[in-house]
């Protein structure tokens, strides 16, 4: 009987003080040496006086070498480990949302299934992952996910694979606090909708009734519509992508949005900043631009970026009214997009108080000793 030895990687010297905290990624110039390895085999770590870190999986290309699983490798063991961590994580999702089948299921190191995303839809699960180690373990998530009660359909997009285990619908429809959205699985973004600002555009309920809002950046109209069932006398959607808007349309219409003239809830494919250029004044302005910035050494130009597009939204909201500014770039901190808040007012010569201040909702939960984990900014402000 042949026994499967597993590789072994020995740290540099003070390099294990981070993965000793909790962190999941282990970096390729951390490493004394790195032996010839296929993508995804699983590997021990080992400090350089030969402490054992923990298990993980190689990762072929990029910055991070390995990212850790588990600190005791015998807990490390396929399907039941897999099994494990996709059950903890539905456990969490079933305590905080009792009844609702809409959710992230997995939100990767959050869940210690490091590069791993699952994003449920009723009968659907959306997996994402750009990792070899999950790819060879496809059909293995699949089977786990399609095992739970209301699945039906499993897709798994890795890199520029698609595979699907159940039929697809051609359009899926949820509901979350009282919203109805419709999209598209198969064309849309990401795992096909955002659901990180789910509970933010509720901030509109307080201030959206009989007022003017701008949804900028509506993609498939989340926002929009929200201002729709609290009562706007009008919405305006703005979003560069045509398609977005076809579903953003769909969407109102089925929150009591009713075409032409009279509509409440009206549709702009252009660009945000061009169109809040135009000196049309709004009562409430939402801007939720995609990620600007997928590295730190990105964060510098997305803060001016977003300092423009902040500059502008100030500048169209009449006195005492509300921008609702965000971002989903994680380099880019929170105090960092406040201080750039700041400077946007004054550039605008508007005042300015913060009301409150918002991540991502309790199903992207954020890992302490992972700062990457926490990337969602939302900031609630009053403008004079």
């Amino acid at each position: 009987m042949t026994t499967f030895v597993v590789p072994r990687l020995m740290l540099k010297s003070k390099e294990d003080r981070r993965l000793l905290r909790g962190h999941l990624w282990a970096y390729r110039n951390e490493f004394e040496a790195l032996p010839e390895l296929e993508d995804g085999d699983v590997v021990d770590v080992f400090s350089a006086e030969k402490r054992l870190i923990g298990r993980g999986f190689y990762q072929v290309e990029g910055g991070i070498a390995v990212r850790m699983l588990d600190r005791n490798p015998s807990e490390v063991s396929g399907e039941a480990f897999l099994r494990g961590r996709i059950m903890d994580a539905l456990e969490m999702r079933h305590r905080f949302y009792p009844g609702c089948d809409t959710y992230r299921w997995v939100y990767g190191e959050s869940d210690y299934l490091p590069g791993l995303v699952a994003d449920r839809f009723g009968a659907v699960v959306s997996v994402k992952t750009s990792c070899v180690f999950y790819r060879q373990h496809a059909e293995t998530l699949a089977k786990i996910f399609l095992e739970q009660d209301g699945v039906s359909c499993v897709s798994l997009d890795f890199r520029q694979e698609a595979l699907l285990w159940g039929e697809m619908p051609e359009t899926q429809e949820v509901e979350f606090n009282g919203v109805r959205l419709s999209f598209s699985l198969k064309q849309g973004q990401k795992t096909g909708l955002f659901l990180d600002q789910r509970e933010n555009t509720r901030l509109l309920d307080a201030v959206a009734k009989g007022k003017r809002v701008f949804d900028g950046h509506c993609y498939v109209g989340q926002w929009a519509c929200r201002a729709l069932k609290a009562g706007a006398a009008s919405v305006l959607a703005v979003d560069t992508s045509a398609p977005a808007l076809e579903w953003a349309r769909k969407n109102a219409a089925l929150n009591g949005n009713i075409e032409g003239d009279d509509a409440v809830c009206k549709f702009e494919c252009a660009s945000v900043e061009n169109v809040l250029k135009r000196g049309d004044k709004y009562d409430v302005v939402c801007i939720d631009p995609p990620g600007l910035a997928k590295t730190r050494g990105m964060a510098a130009k997305a803060l001016e970026l977003y300092g423009v597009l902040n500059r502008e939204a100030f500048k169209s909201v009449v006195p005492g009214g509300y921008v609702i500014s965000s971002s989903c770039s994680q380099p880019v901190g929170m105090d960092d997009f406040v201080e750039m808040l700041k400077r946007a007012a004054r550039s605008a010569q508007r005042s300015v108080r913060i009301l409150s201040q918002h991540g991502a909702p309790v199903d992207h939960p954020v890992l302490l000793e992972m700062p990457e984990t926490h990337y969602l900014k939302c900031v609630m402000m009053q403008v004079r």
